[in-house]
């Protein structure tokens, strides 16, 4: 079993170990730190989304609804979202469908009442490409997801012309895909740390001392 220190003390030991490595090998050691850094903080306003010509053509008049209506006290900073725990049915609670009475959100992690049917705000970047919709999944439809949200969160009955503006706001926040190409990691070596059974929750021997003088 690894945790996160173990498997970047394996991944700088395989590195450290070779003499010559190409410039994407290179690069994996500081990716690999990345992973278990802090994430900066996020913008806490839609200023963090930059206004792109696609956004601009596309959904401006969805982004002044998005914010005028509300959406942004929740969906905030660059991801659009995912930043805070809201119940679901703020003002009417949806169909059993969207909101099955057995699936009380954190409730079933924290039994605290106030926990009941209370999920994590889901971030919008690239929300096209995610459908389902809802921890539930039962909406495909990206428009009726928009629809069904105004109305339990909001209160709201939106127009099918509103909804199809803030549409296009969200359809314009799907960015282009990253091609990612893995880097081949050369051989290990009889100093590669070996997989190793975690007794008491913590590391121990040669690859804790291995962790602690790579990862600084």
């Amino acid at each position: 079993m690894y945790t996160p220190k173990a498997v970047l003390a394996t991944v700088l030991a395989i590195i450290a170990g070779a003499p010559a490595l190409s410039l994407a090998q290179n690069s994996l050691m500081d990716q690999a730190r990345a992973l278990f850094e802090p994430i900066p903080e996020a913008p806490t306003s839609m200023e963090g989304v930059p206004m792109t010509p696609q956004l601009v053509a596309l959904g401006k008049a969805g982004l002044k609804l998005f914010i005028d209506r509300g959406c942004a006290a929740c969906h905030t900073g660059v991801n659009v979202g995912g930043g805070m725990y809201a119940p679901f049915g703020v003002v009417e609670k949806p169909g059993a469908d969207f909101l099955p009475p057995v699936d009380k959100g954190r409730f079933q992690v924290t039994s605290t009442t106030s926990d009941e049917y209370v999920f994590k705000v889901p971030t919008l970047r690239n929300i096209e490409l995610t459908p389902p919709y809802f921890h539930s999944g039962k909406s495909w439809d990206l428009k009726q997801a928009i629809a069904v949200m105004a109305t339990s969160q909001l209160g709201q009955e939106l127009s099918d012309e509103e909804v199809g503006s803030i549409e296009a706001f969200l359809l314009a926040l799907t960015g282009e895909q990253p091609q990612i190409t893995y880097p081949i990691l050369p051989p290990g070596t009889v100093d590669t740390p070996r997989p190793q059974f975690l007794r008491d929750g913590g590391l121990s021997g040669p690859i804790a001392e291995f962790a602690d003088n790579h990862s600084a």
